[in-house]
């Protein structure tokens, strides 16, 4: 099968110099590197496809969504994480993000967050979650307990629907 494949590459090749091979269909190898006809990238590890990027532990999707073991990322579509709002949901994470005048929602428990820039509103809808943010926070909502959320001095307007949560101004 090998020799079968060969035998096809190189009746499709344009350029061939060594190391380098070019095919009449546009995709391109090089040791490894194998670029298709369509653009998509694949490297020992990596796969670039239609907008969506992977590589071990790791999917980035089209859409801005972002897949790492135990944590996704996202932007919001509507409801309760509206357009241009940042999602992170995660169970145990450890998470550094930065937003710039968004609403964040953490859902999930036990997580800890270190988050800068402005934020809208912080929405937390879990339990026993850590947050610490750099810069302004207009509204923190809690929805879960025994959250825990430090941020800058200001006048932050505090929400809080569930049991035992705290925070504290720096």
């Amino acid at each position: 099968m090998v020799a079968a494949c060969a035998v096809f590459a190189a009746e499709n090749t344009m350029i061939s110099i060594p190391g380098l091979e070019i095919r009449t269909d546009g995709s391109i190898t090089a040791p490894g590197v194998e670029i298709g006809p369509g653009g998509s990238v694949r490297t020992p590890g990596v796969a670039i496809n239609q907008g969506k990027a992977s590589a071990p532990g790791v999917a980035v999707e089209a859409g801005g969504r972002v897949e790492t073991p135990g944590v996704v990322i996202e932007q919001g579509r509507g409801g309760a994480g509206g357009e241009g709002d940042v999602i992170i949901t995660s169970d145990g994470g450890n998470i550094n993000t930065a937003v710039s005048n968004q609403n964040l929602f953490v859902k999930g428990d036990n997580n800890k967050l270190n988050g800068a820039g402005r934020i809208l509103t912080l929405t937390i809808q879990g339990n026993h979650n850590s947050i610490e943010l750099q810069d302004k926070v207009e509204r923190i909502v809690y929805k879960g307990d025994n959250n825990f959320v430090k941020f800058p001095k200001g006048d932050t307007r505090i929400e809080d629907s569930g049991k035992e949560n705290f925070f504290q101004k720096f």
